[in-house]
């Protein structure tokens, strides 16, 4: 799943929460707040390159990249591609 994906897919969940905890804000408003976060996710986004210094478990290292909008979501990205290898703290 790519960064911009994955943006997408929490905002989506972050929808149906509103609407599952709150109803009493009108749908048309939670419409309008999911359309206007998917059009910037959409416009604006610029990915950046993470780099990754990392060990497997026999202790062989490499440095991977991984593209995505912040530091937090390129963690994810690591650790859901990558679930068998440790890493340093990433940079650009």
């Amino acid at each position: 799943m790519s960064a911009i994906e994955q943006v997408e897919k929490e905002i989506r969940e972050a929808i149906v929460f509103l609407r599952e905890k709150n109803q009493t804000i009108p749908s048309e408003t939670i419409e309008f707040m999911k359309q206007a976060s998917l059009e910037k996710l959409n416009s604006e986004v610029e990915l950046k390159t993470y780099f990754f210094d990392c060990w497997d478990r026999h202790g062989n290292t490499d440095t991977k990249t991984i593209n995505a909008l912040n530091i937090d979501n390129a963690q994810i990205i690591f650790k859901a591609k990558y679930p068998d290898y440790g890493y340093d703290e990433p940079y650009i």
